[in-house]
C-alpha cells in the first residue's frame, strides 16, 4: 500500500469532491471501522485496483494499492492534492520532504521505486506462500500465485517490468483467481510465521528496446527462466492447450531478438502469427508488421506484407506506420492525402513519430517558394 496523510478538521462531501475532479471516477462502496470511514472508488477502464480514502479525526488517508495500475499511479499525487484543495482550500505540501509538493514527491521516480518494493515483497512472499493478495482489488479478495504466472512465461526470475506487467493485464481482464473461505483461513493461520527468504534475482540474458507513445525508450528484458517458460509454453500451445495470444507474441519476440534460442524470422513470423489468432491484436500484428518491415534472417523484408500487418494492428504506433505506407507507396503509387489522414489519426493520440512528421511537413510546406505550391 501506497499513501499520504492531509490534516484537516473538515467534514468530506465525497459527492462533491469527486464532481470537483477532472476526469471520470466512480464511487463503489464505503466501509467503518471503529476509528475510520472508508470510502473505495475506481477510475473507469484504467483502474486494475481501487483507491480509498480513509477519514479519522481531523485527519484524511489517502491509499493506493503496490499493485494499482500505472496511470493510477501518476493519478495518485492529483487525487490527493485535489482533496487537500477540497478540504483546506490549498496546495498540498509534504513536510517530511523539505516542503515539497505532492506532484514533485510522487514522481516518475517514486512510481518506478514503488513497483520495484511491491514486486520484491511479492517475489519474497511467493518464495515461501501459495498467494499473494491483492490489498484493494476490484472485487472479492484477489491474489497472485506462481502456478498463475506461470501460465504467461513468469517466474520469480523474471523482471520487475515483466512481472508486474502481466500482473496489470491479468487484472485488466478480469483472470484474477479468488481466493476461498478455506484459502483464506490457512493463509491466516500463516501470518505469524517468521522466515528468511533468498529472493531469486533477475538475471538478464537479452533485451528488448520499445518506444512509449511520448517517445520515452523502455526495455523488455528477458532471463534464461523466462525463455525455458515460453519455449514450454509453444509445445504446449502446439500439443492443443490454450496459451494467450501476448504469450505467444512474446515467444515471436524471442525469435525475433534472438534471446535464449538462435534468431530466426520464420519462427517468429509464425508465432506472431498464432499470437493474432489467439487475441492478441495490439502487439502481435504491429510486431509482424516490423518484422516484415526490417527482415529477419531468412525472413526477407516485404512492405507490402507489413502494410498488411499494420492495418490488423490496434497500436497507435500502426498509425503512424500506415501514414508511412502511404507516403512512400509501399503497395503502390504514393498518396499524400491519404497518408495525411493516417498520421493525423496517431496524433491525435499523441504519437511522437506522427507529431513530429506532421511538424516537419508543415515546416516543408511553409518553406516552399510560392509559385511552387
Amino acid at each position: 500500500m501506497r499513501s499520504v496523510c492531509i490534516h484537516s478538521s473538515e467534514r468530506l462531501n465525497l459527492d462533491a469532491f469527486l464532481h470537483e475532479l477532472d476526469v471520470p471516477v466512480r464511487f463503489e462502496f464505503e466501509g467503518y471501522d471503529e476509528e475510520r470511514s472508508y470510502y473505495y472508488f475506481s477510475r473507469p477502464g484504467i483502474s486494475t485496483t481501487l483507491f480509498v480514502i480513509a477519514e479519522g479525526p481531523d485527519e484524511y488517508e489517502v491509499m493506493i494499492d503496490g499493485l494499482a495500475s500505472y496511470s493510477d499511479y501518476k493519478f495518485f499525487p492529483y487525487l490527493a492534492d485535489c482533496l487537500c484543495q477540497h478540504l483546506n482550500h490549498e496546495s498540498l505540501v509534504i513536510p517530511e520532504s523539505a516542503g515539497r509538493t505532492a506532484y514533485r514527491v510522487y514522481d516518475e521516480s517514486w512510481i518506478e521505486d514503488s513497483i520495484g518494493e511491491e514486486v520484491a515483497m511479492l517475489k519474497s512472499a511467493l518464495s515461501v506462500f501459495p498467494r499473494y493478495y491483492v490489498g484493494f482489488p476490484l472485487e472479492g479478495v484477489g491474489y497472485i500465485s506462481l502456478d498463475l504466472l506461470a501460465q504467461y512465461g513468469v517466474n520469480l526470475h523474471s523482471s520487475t517490468p515483466r512481472i508486474y506487467g502481466y500482473i496489470q493485464y491479468i487484472m485488466r481482464n478480469g483472470l484474477l483467481p479468488q481466493a476461498t473461505d478455506a484459502e483464506l483461513e490457512e493463509d491466516c493461520n500463516r501470518e505469524d510465521q517468521e522466515t528468511e527468504v533468498d529472493v531469486p534475482q533477475h538475471i538478464s540474458i537479452g533485451r528488448v528496446k520499445s518506444w512509449q507513445i511520448d517517445g520515452a525508450e523502455t526495455w523488455e528484458s528477458y532471463s534464461r527462466e523466462d525463455t525455458e517458460m515460453l519455449l514450454k509454453l509453444g509445445e504446449d500451445y502446439q500439443s492443443g492447450r490454450e496459451v494467450a495470444g501476448v504469450v505467444l507474441n512474446d515467444l515471436g519476440t524471442i525469435y525475433q531478438e534472438g534471446i535464449g534460442v538462435g534468431r530466426d524470422g520464420l519462427k517468429a513470423e509464425y508465432w506472431f502469427k498464432q499470437a493474432y489468432l489467439q487475441g492478441d491484436h495490439l502487439y502481435a500484428p504491429t510486431n509482424l508488421g516490423d518484422l516484415y518491415r526490417k527482415g529477419c534472417g531468412e525472413l526477407p523484408s516485404s512492405l507490402p506484407l507489413a502494410f498488411e500487418a499494420y492495418r490488423k494492428s490496434e497500436d497507435i504506433y500502426a498509425l503512424y506506420r500506415i501514414g508511412q505506407a502511404y507516403e512512400e507507396g509501399w503497395t503502390g503509387t504514393p498518396d499524400m492525402e491519404k497518408a495525411l489522414f493516417w498520421y493525423r489519426k496517431a496524433a491525435e493520440k499523441r504519437h511522437h513519430l506522427a507529431v513530429r512528421r506532421l511538424e516537419e511537413l508543415s515546416s516543408s510546406a511553409c518553406m516552399m517558394p510560392r509559385n511552387a505550391r
